[in-house]
């Protein structure tokens, strides 16, 4: 996450959309008194009470409606499908005791683990998801529409940018913020031992059980199983990039504070 009093701009940051890799990107032009929240072996700063992951709606609140309407809000969405499977394959090279986020393996999964023959495949994964939720009432996959939309599920941010088309969706960032974000670190990439076609991970129960647990964030996001990822962002405020009108991104409205 990243506050840059400097450049006018807040960057909500997601789980498994490549936010750490962008985190480091544009830290490079960020001023001593932006905030930069921590990743990787880069120690962040002026992060001090601030999480990686804080929801629009808390940072709003701490900055209060001036600032967050002045700034250039935005953050990095992916298919829910995809993302999922990046999750299962960040969770499945975890080790207990081997430092960093493994040291969070409570002893009901591992346990859980060395009874069910792990390593899991996907499908055993979120079965075990599953059963997790149905026990505790809260069914733990990385959907983050709550932390870039408000509690009437209004969008918070001025642009969603999408994770498949980030080549592209950069050159209209780097145009909005008037400085080349160029990707260069790989930070949080490179879990996933397979790239087959995330489509031919699935099972049908499986599919339409992400389906089911992403209801809200697909009809936002407009993504589709087995189908090319929408070309463009979600964008709060019609023309804020400047597309042509004939591939206008689609809209959506920002809810400011009030």
């Amino acid at each position: 996450m990243i506050i840059s009093h400097k450049h006018q701009f807040i960057f909500i940051h997601l789980g498994r959309t490549g936010g750490r890799s962008l985190t480091m990107a544009l830290a490079k032009h960020c001023g001593k008194m932006d905030i930069v929240t921590p990743t990787g072996d880069f120690p962040g700063q002026n992060a001090t009470g601030w999480h990686r992951h804080t929801a629009a709606k808390v940072v709003q609140e701490r900055l209060g409606s001036v600032i967050w309407d002045k700034y250039f809000t935005f953050t990095v969405e992916r298919n829910p499908w995809e993302k999922v499977l990046s999750n299962y394959w960040a969770y499945k090279g975890y080790r207990h005791g081997s430092g960093g986020r493994s040291e969070q393996i409570s002893i009901v999964e591992r346990m859980w683990r060395k009874a069910s023959g792990y390593p899991w495949t996907l499908d055993g994964w979120l079965k075990y998801r599953k059963l997790r939720g149905w026990i505790s009432g809260t069914i733990r996959l990385p959907s983050s529409i709550k932390k870039y939309t408000d509690g009437a599920g209004e969008l918070m941010v001025d642009v969603v940018y999408r994770y498949e088309q980030l080549d592209t969706h950069l050159k209209h960032l780097s145009d909005r913020l008037g400085f080349e974000v160029r990707l260069e670190s790989n930070e949080g990439r490179g879990t996933r031992k397979n790239r087959k076609p995330y489509a031919e991970s699935y099972a049908d129960w499986s599919q339409q059980f992400v389906t089911e647990c992403f209801t809200d964030d697909l009809k936002l996001l407009q993504y589709k199983f087995n189908q090319p990822a929408p070309q463009l962002p979600i964008e709060a405020k019609s023309m804020l990039l400047q597309f042509p009108t004939e591939v206008a991104p689609a809209n959506s409205i920002r809810k400011s504070a009030l």
